[in-house]
């Protein structure tokens, strides 16, 4: 039995993935109109990725120019703390909804690909 089958079987086990089987988890939750407050959260989320690394690229860039290593050192962990809190917060934001949604669809299919013969009535 390979890893993926194992690990499908053991999924099968959990109510929350028996109950994504049954209800045939999809994505609808997708189609309706974002709220403002979704779409303010996913812009937070967006914005994170956007600023990190490029904010750290730059600060070592000019740690490189004054000369001053501890500008990266220091500095580099602050903007990656603070971008992942927008992150989270932007999470925070956006729902659980959204996420709860994608993740019972993903189990579902990867239950139904890897231990079909596994799966609940």
């Amino acid at each position: 039995m390979d890893l993926s089958r194992m690990l499908a079987v053991q999924l099968i086990k959990t109510r929350f993935v028996r109950h994504a089987v049954r209800e045939n988890a999809d994505l609808d939750i997708f189609r309706q109109k974002p709220t403002p407050r979704v779409i303010a959260g996913l812009v937070l989320i967006g914005a994170s990725y956007v600023l990190c690394w490029p904010v750290i690229s730059a600060l070592g860039g000019f740690a490189a120019y004054v000369r001053q290593p501890l500008w990266v050192v220091v500095g580099a962990p602050v903007v990656w703390t603070m971008t992942h809190f927008l992150c989270m917060f932007g999470a925070y934001l956006a729902g659980k909804e959204h996420s709860r949604a994608f993740l019972k669809w993903a189990v579902r299919l990867f239950v139904e690909k890897h231990a079909p013969d596994c799966l609940p009535d």
